[in-house]
């Protein structure tokens, strides 16, 4: 007898965890997923309006929930003077991930997107044999505008390249354009070979993200539906 009420507590148990951890069980037996909500992060002096920007270009091209969260410094283990007085992207998505800010964040977001005005730089390697790319003085450390962890639940984005010579209009589409894609990628989107796709490579050009229509094409629609 003990054993069957074990065995019926154990199945019990299951079958709370398969719900609890998997939306389309959820789906399946009619219980909705819980939402997903994003929190935008300002990394030391972002401005508001920027802010606000983002907030509402994520919003309306996932149709999520959005937050602001409380404003942060940058990380000091990023910092790195490599080449410029920078900070590491790939840094800045570690500490997001530590175990102490994790557990100091809301538990109800889901996908933290960070704002910085400091320039943010990776290294950039060759895909074919692993090792940094030639030349390698310039893509050791090299300048971006956002790095995003696939599935990973963070990504950062930096104002600091979008600014230098065009409109406060054009600056305000590039910077929501750029974390519309950040987003993307932690959603599991890849580069897209669609070209106006919002999802297609930079390409280390920022007129990219100007000749994109600023829209996931359909068959990266497909794939975050």
């Amino acid at each position: 007898m003990k054993k069957l009420i074990a065995f019926f507590l154990f199945l019990i148990l299951f079958v709370v965890g398969i719900l609890y951890f998997s939306p389309a069980a959820r789906s399946v037996v009619g219980i909705d997923p819980a939402p997903t909500i994003v929190g935008v992060q300002p990394l030391g002096d972002v401005p508001d309006s920027e802010i606000v920007a983002v907030i509402n270009a994520v919003r309306e091209m996932y149709d999520y929930q959005v937050v602001e969260l409380k404003r942060q410094d940058l990380p000091e283990m990023a910092y790195t003077e490599i080449r410029y007085p920078r900070y590491r992207a790939d840094s800045i998505l570690t500490w997001l991930c530590d175990e102490a800010y994790q557990s100091a964040k809301p538990d109800s977001i889901n996908i933290i997107l960070s704002l910085t005005k400091a320039d943010i730089s990776i290294t950039k390697y060759n895909k074919e044999t692993g090792e940094i790319k030639d030349p390698e003085w310039k893509y050791k450390d090299f300048g971006i505008f956002g790095l995003g962890r696939i599935h990973g639940g963070v990504c950062v984005v930096s104002s600091h390249r979008l600014a230098n010579g065009v409109s406060q209009k054009i600056f305000q589409k590039r910077l929501t354009r750029i974390a519309c894609h950040e987003v993307g990628h932690v959603l599991g989107l890849r580069h897209c070979p669609v070209q106006q796709c919002l999802m297609n490579d930079a390409n280390e050009s920022i007129r990219t993200i100007d000749k994109s229509t600023g829209e996931i094409c359909s068959a990266c629609k497909k794939k975050i539906d």
